[in-house]
């Protein structure tokens, strides 16, 4: 099963930096995605929740978690040995 940004995102509530603080921000506590035939853009998706949060700050810091996610989804998908 790979990695999802909602349940990586609200493993981040506890740190005390940037990312912490926008995974503890409301709006995003819960992701509603319905059920599609369409293959959803999960980028797309957080992108947009995010864009709605007054305060412009969180973009930079969406961008730096994004990022972060992409590195433990990949990881998660490595084999170990």
């Amino acid at each position: 099963m790979a990695l999802k940004f909602e349940e990586w995102l609200n493993a981040q509530q506890g740190r005390t930096d940037l990312i912490g603080a926008l995974a503890r921000v409301p709006s995003l506590q819960y992701n509603p995605q319905g059920v599609t035939r369409q293959k959803t853009d999960e980028h797309k998706t957080w992108a947009d929740l995010v864009l709605h949060i007054p305060e412009p700050g969180h973009i930079a810091v969406f961008n730096d978690a994004w990022q972060e996610f992409l590195l433990a989804k990949e990881a998660a998908l490595e084999p170990s040995d």
